[in-house]
């Protein structure tokens, strides 16, 4: 209808008219754009709110992961020392031979946290967000991020070197399993595969050892201050839903 309103006023010449109609015209699209860019907005941040959301509880599942495998941690570091203690001074007692087995079947057990990067991966792509987040959540994500991808690959980088240099490739640890008769507990393991005397005085080995604990300690460690620097951004991450 407006339409015909314009062409009617052009064939009358009516100039004024015809500008009326067309600032109406102008003003519509401009409301029009206005709305559906509000409305855009609108629907990207309900959706990123709910991304938020579901980060908040990927976070919350990390740091599960890393308590449970600091717990593990804390709860084996007498074995540790006693295994630590025996190969120093050769005690090829009962027990320090068990503790030795039981560190071995440790330094192979799931010590590298699987964390999950599926919603963190999912934010970062999603540019139509950026807009809406504050500078200094910001700021936090991208800290967080980078943090948390770097220790993963260290994390993984250690467990490997734990995993091939000692375990798998060295001759003087052997594995056994329940059908073993030799086996004293009817379960399966690792254990050493030459008499304690010489493995114990074997210098491969003993700095093999040494590299391994410490890689094994480094994990620890490692995870102790990463659990520490994710609680910030877990509080920032609570505050900017709250914002939003």
């Amino acid at each position: 209808m407006l339409f015909r309103r314009i062409k009617k006023h052009v064939k009358a010449h009516d100039w004024f008219a015809v500008g009326i109609d067309f600032v109406i015209v102008v003003i519509g699209v401009f409301i029009g754009i206005q709305v559906a860019n509000w409305n855009d907005v609108q629907t990207n941040q309900a959706d990123l709110k709910t991304s938020l959301q579901r980060l908040s509880k990927e976070v919350t599942q990390n740091t599960n992961v890393i308590d449970k495998v600091l717990g593990d941690y804390d709860r084996g570091r007498a074995n540790r020392n006693l295994a630590r203690k025996a190969l120093d001074s050769c005690n090829d007692s009962p027990e320090a031979r068990a503790a030795l087995d039981r560190l071995l079947f440790d330094l192979v057990g799931d010590v590298q946290p699987n964390f999950s990067f599926v919603v963190l991966e999912q934010l970062a792509g999603e540019g139509r967000y950026q807009g809406l987040l504050s500078e200094a959540f910001q700021e936090e994500f991208g800290s967080y991020t980078a943090r948390v991808n770097e220790e993963y690959e260290q994390l993984g980088s250690h467990y490997e070197r734990m995993w091939s240099h000692h375990v798998i490739f060295h001759p003087s640890v052997d594995a056994y399993f329940p059908g073993d008769i030799e086996s004293s507990d009817g379960d399966w393991g690792f254990r050493l595969a030459k008499p304690f005397s010489e493995t114990c005085a074997d210098p491969t080995f003993r700095s093999l050892f040494i590299n391994t604990i410490g890689f094994y300690q480094s994990i620890g460690n490692r995870l102790q201050r990463l659990r520490a620097e994710i609680e910030p951004f877990q509080a920032a991450l609570e505050a900017e839903i709250q914002r939003l």
